[in-house]
């Protein structure tokens, strides 16, 4: 058990000072998100994310929104509580704006073996980006970006 912590934190300060700040605030941040969700739903606490205004433009390369994804992804498989595709997605999604990023939430669904399965990613000019490049042929995803109104009771 030391040994696993003792890889952990050397791979952790083998990050770079930015890269260590994206993975501690994403384990601080993931799981208020998570109660969020549960508190509010996902149409609600969406909408409230998405309250202020982005930044303006995109000053990221594909390679560093690639990194951020990745160390959500990292900061999520540490967290304390489980952080699900969603948590993790919605989580990226305002991490991204605030860098002025616009990328937008995917939700896709599969019947495999009799069972029904659904699956959160982002995509930043419609590549995955939170998860692997087969997502879309693994998931179907629904035809196009959801808006939160879409998920209201009638």
């Amino acid at each position: 058990m030391i040994n696993g912590i003792a890889t952990k934190w050397t791979k952790f300060r083998a990050l770079s000072r930015p890269e260590r700040r994206v993975v501690v605030a994403s384990a601080a941040w993931l799981p208020l998100f998570c109660l969020g969700l549960c508190l509010f739903g996902l149409r609600r606490f969406q909408a409230w994310l998405q309250r202020d205004n982005p930044r303006a433009g995109n000053s990221l390369a594909l390679e560093q929104i690639d990194r951020i994804a990745a160390l959500v992804n990292i900061a999520a498989l540490h967290a304390p509580i489980p952080a699900n595709c969603l948590t993790r997605s919605l989580l990226l999604i305002w991490m991204l704006r605030r860098r002025g990023v616009a990328s937008q939430l995917r939700i896709g669904v599969r019947l495999a073996q009799g069972v029904f399965d659904a699956h959160a990613w982002v995509e930043f000019a419609g590549i995955p980006i939170n998860d692997q490049a087969d997502v879309r042929a693994r998931f179907a995803p629904f035809a196009e970006i959801l808006p939160p109104r879409a998920f209201q009771s009638p």
